[in-house]
């Protein structure tokens, strides 16, 4: 019990500190590599304003899916520790994986906001392509092994 506890506090800081954290400073050690645009038709001083808008829809997201699968699901949103029950309500109901899009969104959100044209153009797409790999690869299978 003690082991499980321990994956689940170390699954979570892994994907909650460490892959953000990870993802900046590859944003930040790319940024001089990736000599791509930024900022659209000249609107330097609005972007990063607007930029809060997919921050905050994307945080939103997460949370909901999260408390979704904490409430519906009687588990944590961890592929390891999965949630017992197949959850259909409250965001599901709108996305399948609301965590994963409102992670892409705000890492989109974030990259803008910052300026960097390597989160805009490398980090946040193979962020997505990871995603949907992770999504079409496991997560499908695995939730039509578990619940038909």
């Amino acid at each position: 019990m003690k082991l499980t506890l321990l994956g689940k506090i170390v699954y979570g800081f892994v994907f909650v500190v460490v892959a953000p954290a990870v993802l900046a400073w590859w944003a930040v050690a790319t940024d001089q590599i990736v000599p791509l645009p930024t900022i659209p038709y000249g609107w330097a001083a609005l972007i990063p304003m607007a930029a809060l808008i997919p921050i905050a829809v994307g945080v939103a997201l997460m949370v909901a899916g999260m408390a979704a699968l904490v409430t519906y699901g009687r588990g944590l949103p961890m592929n390891p520790y999965p949630p017992p029950v197949y959850v259909t309500s409250g965001i599901y109901r709108l996305t399948p994986h609301p965590i994963y899009l409102g992670f892409v969104v705000a890492c989109f959100g974030v990259a803008i906001f910052l300026g960097s044209p390597s989160g805009i153009w490398l980090v946040s797409p193979m962020v997505a392509l990871a995603l949907a790999a992770l999504v079409l690869g496991y997560e499908r299978h695995d939730l039509r092994r578990r619940f038909g």
